[in-house]
């Protein structure tokens, strides 16, 4: 029962230290003398030579003595401090030296091989401790219940076998041969080494390698032979933090996907993937000192829990990844930690003003607006031509029956073959010089039209960058929550294993990450489609990649450059004015209501012309000239006999004006009249509906910009109440409802603040988009006179 309420106590200890870092605060009292305080040597072994943590016994000395302060007084004599020859023998006599030492009241051996020789001792007179026991099976570690079962032993157990890891593995990457890379000193120090890679080969039907990796990470990476393509990888004691970068950068360069067995950091260094949780070993030194503590308290090491307090958490380097070509499937990824997930291969980075100017340059909405316009071009040129002079020409031969052409005495022979020339010019045609005027004003509607265009596409270029900083923002959000949900997971566990909580508990918590990677995808999916319509406004490949800018965002009144909006957010009296300003404004550069005004001018013209067709006639002057190249057969043309030479011509002046036409000049009149009052109550009708989108927009950002403020308000409350129920659920206090209650809004606040700043920006684009000016991207002179023209027109105001 004693052990029983000791390892309850142990493990929500270590539950307080390893997820909120609370030091052990309790001392003794000020009175107390150091004298008074129990002293224990603590004998260190390590294997050897540690480049790649140099500072790891410091570590534990420091953990040790921070979590005795006050109680006990730990000491490490110098001669205890053993660094072993990197032998097995020597790592054995170290062992021996100090269990023989009378001096020595616990070993802790900081080694792989000195932990895998530690878990073989029996009948010990001493506590011996093992922090370094990567794999229970290959290191043969003794397990009765949650502790070693040997008496005066305790080591602790970092995680899954090798066995698993290699199961991990070939979920990433599929493979059919591996090497192990493991540091030389362990290989020869630890027979089941050679086992191991044997039981790997049959039991997954791969073929193995084992690599002895030694000082130089270049030279480990030549000795795997070619072919493979995976590679597992142990502590590499030798090696130091630079040669494990170069480690990285020469496994990438041969295609290989690298995981590491036991150091999370290795993967920042290059590695692929790793199940190593990140401060594994700041978090092995913890649980040590508190058991350690556990252990000179009185509590026998053989019943301690040997489990980690951390559990396996898949992180994965995306640049690796990207660089090797291996792309885990979207279930594993979703719920991994992804490092370097920045894509830092992608040339095309955009901004703002960039997309803008882009989308005006190559939106293909746009290009139809503009062929547009110049067709019309055209259309104007091809209405115009009528008031010019038509000169048309013409050549034919002709056939008549022969008696007819005797009869006509040479004015029309048999066969000819004649040639003619004709013009035209119009003295006044009011058809003509209607159709000119309102193919004119047709044309400044399709120019109007235009602008519209530009318009929307200013604001649907700007909105979309907009939403993908909004959806990739989210997508990090939702990233977050989920990481938070497997925290909560682990401590899950934690509570299980202490009894505080029931298996029920656990199953929630799991049900509820599995929810929140599929939340995960979405946001993912919604970020894509974001990516995408970005694209299509800017009429580049559907899925062309590019990284969208951040901008700073603290203040998003202040993106313009300039304080006027911030002043008119600020000042009621100067929105209600500015208002009416912004009303005048949408109207006066509305191009919707110019291209109503050019057809408004269009329909007026037309109705003029249908009025002047009852009494204005069309004058013209025409000319025709007809040259007979040659004729034969009968009545043939002479000239003694007919006096007719082979050139006609004539001239003419003519009036034209149409009497009866059956109603149709009424008819057209009556029309163009009906049409023009529906033109005029049209754009009355527009005008409204500017001026209410102008106010609109404004209204929108009257309540948009305070949320910002109010919004993070709201998040830093749901941060603080998150943080204090998750200290009471540890405790016990709390439940798990509560917990995901103060998750869920903590999130929510979370989106909520995030979606507050770019529904701001949005509501603020709309506004520019109703008063028919982009200010935010005009160029800077021309925004200080429109903010000039503001305040002035507020002055006046006032």
């Amino acid at each position: 029962m004693r052990n029983r309420i000791s390892s309850l106590v142990t493990i929500t200890t270590l539950v307080v230290c390893s997820l909120y870092h609370v030091g052990f605060e309790q001392k003794s009292s000020v009175a107390a003398s150091t004298a008074s305080q129990a002293q224990f040597n603590i004998g260190i072994i390590t294997d050897g030579l540690n480049n790649f943590s140099p500072n790891m016994m410091s570590l534990f000395k420091n953990e040790i003595q921070r979590i005795a302060e006050g109680e006990f007084i730990i000491n490490f004599p110098e001669d205890m401090i053993i660094e072993a020859n990197s032998t097995l023998t020597g790592i054995q006599n170290a062992i021996e030296t100090l269990v023989a030492n009378p001096r020595t009241d616990l070993i802790l051996t900081l080694g792989l091989i000195g932990s895998t020789e530690a878990l073989q001792l029996t009948n010990l007179n001493k506590p011996v401790v093992a922090p370094f026991v990567f794999d229970t099976e290959l290191q043969k570690a003794p397990k009765d219940g949650i502790g070693s079962g040997v008496s005066n032993l305790f080591y602790v157990d970092l995680g899954a076998s090798t066995d698993q890891k290699v199961i991990d593995f070939r979920k990433l990457v599929p493979f059919t041969t591996l090497g192990l890379l493991a540091d030389e000193r362990d290989i020869k120090g630890i027979t089941g080494f050679k086992k191991l890679a044997s039981y790997l080969a049959n039991e997954h039907s791969i073929t193995t390698h084992l690599v002895p990796v030694g000082g130089s990470a270049a030279e480990a990476v030549t000795r795997v032979p070619k072919g493979v393509r995976a590679v597992l990888v142990g502590p590499l004691w030798q090696l130091p933090k630079e040669e494990l970068v170069i480690l990285g950068k020469k496994l990438i360069e041969r295609q290989i996907a690298g995981f590491s067995t036991s150091n999370y950091e290795y993967v920042e260094d290059g590695l692929f993937a790793t199940t190593t949780p990140e401060k594994t070993l700041e978090q092995l030194a913890r649980q040590v000192a508190i058991s350690i503590q556990e252990i000179l308290l009185g509590e026998d090491p053989a019943g301690l829990p040997v489990a980690f307090s951390k559990a396996p958490k898949l992180t994965i380097n995306m640049a690796t990844a990207r660089a090797i070509k291996v792309y885990p499937s979207l279930d594993y990824m979703t719920g991994a930690r992804l490092i370097n997930e920045e894509r830092t291969d992608i040339d095309r980075r955009v901004t703002l003003p960039e997309v803008v100017a882009e989308a005006l340059a190559a939106n293909l909405d746009l290009a139809v607006a503009e062929r547009e316009v110049l067709a019309g071009s055209y259309a104007v040129g091809e209405a115009k031509s009528a008031l010019l002079t038509q000169v048309f020409v013409g050549a034919g031969g002709r056939v008549i029956d022969d008696d007819r052409a005797a009869l006509s005495r040479g004015t029309t022979p048999e066969k000819t073959w004649s040639g003619g020339l004709s013009a035209t010019q119009q003295i006044y045609s009011e058809s003509s010089w209607a159709g000119y005027t309102v193919e004119k004003y047709n044309q400044g509607g399709r120019i109007f039209t235009r602008d519209s265009v530009k318009l929307d596409i200013i604001f649907d270029a700007s909105t979309a960058y907009l939403n993908v900083l909004r959806r990739k923002t989210i997508e990090q959000l939702q990233k977050d929550n989920m990481q938070l949900t497997q925290a909560n997971l682990d401590r899950a566990q934690i509570r299980l294993s202490t009894g505080i909580a029931g298996p029920d508990e656990l199953y929630r918590w799991q049900t509820q990450f599995a929810n929140d990677r599929q939340v995960v995808l979405r946001a993912e999916s919604d970020t894509l489609d974001a990516m995408q319509g970005l694209n299509r406004i800017l009429n580049r490949p559907l899925q062309e990649e590019f990284i969208a800018q951040e901008t700073d965002l603290s203040d998003p009144l202040l993106i313009g450059g300039d304080r006027l909006f911030y002043e008119l957010i600020h000042n009621p009296l100067y929105f209600l004015g500015f208002n009416s300003f912004a009303v005048q404004a949408g109207v006066d550069e509305s191009p919707e209501l110019k291209v109503l005004n050019s057809a408004i001018s269009a329909q007026e013209r037309l109705i003029l012309k249908a009025k002047r067709d009852y009494w204005v006639p069309t004058f013209s002057v025409e000319a025709d000239l007809d040259y007979l190249f040659s004729s034969s057969g009968e009545g043939q043309r002479d000239k003694d006999l007919t006096g007719l030479d082979d050139t006609d011509w004539q001239v003419g002046v003519f009036a034209r004006l149409p009497i009866i036409e059956g109603g149709r000049k009424n008819a057209t009149l009556g029309r163009n009249q009906e049409q023009l009052i529906q033109l005029k109550t049209q754009y009355k009708a527009t005008e409204e509906r500017i001026s209410q989108r102008v106010l609109q927009s404004l209204n929108n950002t009257r309540a948009s910009y305070p949320s910002i403020n109010l919004s993070r308000d709201a998040l830093d409350s749901a941060k603080r109440n998150l943080r204090l129920v998750t200290d009471s659920y540890v405790q016990g206090i709390k439940s798990i409802i509560d917990l995901l209650d103060a998750q869920n809004q903590a999130l929510n606040a979370e989106l909520d603040a995030a979606n507050a700043v770019y529904n701001f920006l949005i509501d603020l684009m709309a506004v520019e988009r109703s008063i028919g000016n982009f200010i935010t991207f005009m160029p800077s002179e021309e925004r200080k006179q429109w903010i000039e023209q503001v305040r002035d027109y507020l002055q006046e105001e006032k």
